[in-house]
């Protein structure tokens, strides 16, 4: 069983970096015009998705590779009288035309992905004048070999880079960046608590394989956590 299949199982919502609370700091530094058309790409449990659509009442369309969590989400919205649309597919190659999207959410993705070919993708679908949020993980300094392949093995992260790459990464892809915030991963509160009353399945907390890959989570954060750092990038498209 990988992490994301753990945390698929578990509904958990906000399992990114920072979780709830650094979701909730970049949209207050965020403009969205109100029934903007949102795509929440990789969008987990759809708890971003759902703040989106309060906060604006965003057209939110979600996407995610995992059958899983577009039910997830979907079922979140419902308990909470919103209304998202679902869409099950990859980063890599999303499912919609040229310019579908005023903006683009990707709450740490793009290291599970080829980065290069998912922001590819997120230039294509997005509107002109639009914008992409990207909270992503980052080395915060040189890393062995074996770190990467750890992570890898563990996260499924194809590759992590650190913050000159992620910026040659987005203006390769074509866009302007605007870092909004970075540091230490180890410096954020925590996203998820095997307590949290926010499961969707508390009972698969008893799943032996779900609580080994928790803890191997738990362990490594506490051991490499401070080599893992993050980003909040805000990406408009480069003018040419």
């Amino acid at each position: 069983m990988t992490y994301h299949d753990a945390l698929a199982q578990l509904g958990i919502l906000h399992a990114h970096p920072g979780g709830e609370q650094l979701t909730t700091w970049w949209m207050d530094r965020v403009s969205l015009r109100e029934h903007a058309r949102v795509l929440d790409v990789g969008c987990g449990n759809g708890a971003t998705a759902c703040l989106l659509a309060q906060r604006w009442d965003a057209n939110v369309t979600v996407l995610d590779v995992r059958r899983k969590m577009i039910d997830h989400a979907l079922r979140l919205a419902s308990e909470r009288n919103l209304r998202l649309r679902g869409v099950v597919g990859s980063a890599e190659a999303m499912p919609f035309q040229r310019e579908s999207f005023d903006a683009i959410v990707s709450e740490s993705v793009l290291v599970f992905t080829k980065s290069h070919r998912a922001l590819r993708e997120y230039r294509r679908v997005m509107e002109e004048n639009g914008v992409v949020i990207a909270v992503e993980m980052m080395t915060l300094g040189p890393v062995t070999d074996a770190w990467r392949r750890e992570v890898r093995n563990l996260y499924g992260a194809q590759y992590v880079p650190d913050l000159s790459g992620w910026k040659r990464l987005f203006h390769d892809a074509g866009f302007e960046v605007k870092v909004l915030r970075s540091g230490s991963v180890s410096s954020l509160p925590l996203p998820v608590n095997q307590q949290d009353s926010t499961l969707a399945d508390p009972k698969a907390l008893l799943d032996p394989q779900i609580r080994a890959v928790l803890q191997r989570n738990a362990q490594w954060m506490d051991e490499h956590g401070k080599e893992m750092g993050y980003g909040v990038f805000e990406l408009r498209c480069r003018r040419t």
